[in-house]
């Protein structure tokens, strides 16, 4: 295991080679006629407005595919249903000629 003395050159020279230093000669603004003056950094808010974005796009991708999943879901259970009353409508069908047939051999046979 390396102790923080090891590492305080690594992590030293890493740090200060991520930096960005701007810095500029008093003589430079005062030839422009300028007066030398501090830089402020306005801190953006990226990391809400991020999070938010991206909230919304994964609320959104996950609204749209359980959507289509339902969606799907749906029509299969119509269609079996579908076919279900097509199968019930034939064989009322089928019963119906049945009776039909037999009150026409009893309207027969009461004429006899």
């Amino acid at each position: 295991m390396l102790s923080r003395t090891a590492l305080r050159p690594i992590i030293s020279h890493t740090s200060l080679a991520s930096r960005r230093c701007f810095s500029g000669s008093l003589r430079l603004g005062q030839a422009a006629g300028t007066p030398a003056a501090t830089v402020t950094v306005k801190k953006s808010s990226g990391g809400f407005r991020g999070g938010v974005i991206g909230f919304l796009i994964g609320s959104s991708l996950a609204f749209a595919t359980s959507f289509t999943y339902l969606r799907s879901e749906w029509k299969i259970r119509d269609d079996i249903l579908m076919e279900d009353f097509a199968s019930l409508r034939a064989t009322c069908q089928r019963v119906e000629a049945r009776f039909r047939v037999l009150e026409d051999q009893l309207a027969k046979a009461s004429k006899k």
